[in-house]
């Protein structure tokens, strides 16, 4: 997941300098840096960093005690994925690199966003449908 997001924007940084159309009228990717959180909220402030490495490292850790359904340890990996993912553009640059933009979203994003919110939907999903945890293998308690 780091990989991948890494990547695309090293990409993004190196080769576009005017916005894209992939889907025109729908989806381009435009350039920006975001030094706040989501939709750029708190962008001066300087705690941001320490705070989000913080919660990052913290759920890195209990991710690995939680006992829970499949699709919520893949939710959680995912957030803990997309977080790092923007943790080091965080160090490196003193932002990160936003560039995918929708038409109807109200924000530009990255790729390390989608997993955060891929990764909540999957948790969000594993409390609704009530998915037993691996071990449990339908035994009554």
């Amino acid at each position: 997941m780091v990989l991948i997001d890494q990547f695309s924007k090293m990409m993004v940084e190196k080769f576009l300098f005017q916005p894209f159309f992939v889907i025109p009228g729908v989806l381009w990717f435009t350039y920006t840096r975001n030094t706040g959180i989501v939709f750029g909220l708190f962008s001066r402030a300087p705690w941001v960093l320490w705070v989000t490495f913080g919660v990052t490292l913290t759920l890195s850790f209990v991710s690995r005690f939680v006992k829970g359904s499949s699709l919520a340890k893949i939710g959680l990996q995912m957030i803990v994925g997309g977080a790092i993912g923007n943790i080091i553009d965080r160090f490196r640059f003193g932002y990160v690199v936003d560039f995918i933009n929708l038409r109807y979203f109200p924000a530009i994003f990255n790729i390390a966003d989608l997993f955060i919110t891929v990764g909540g939907a999957l948790i969000l999903l594993s409390l609704v449908i009530g998915e037993k945890s691996l071990g449990d293998k339908g035994e009554q308690r």
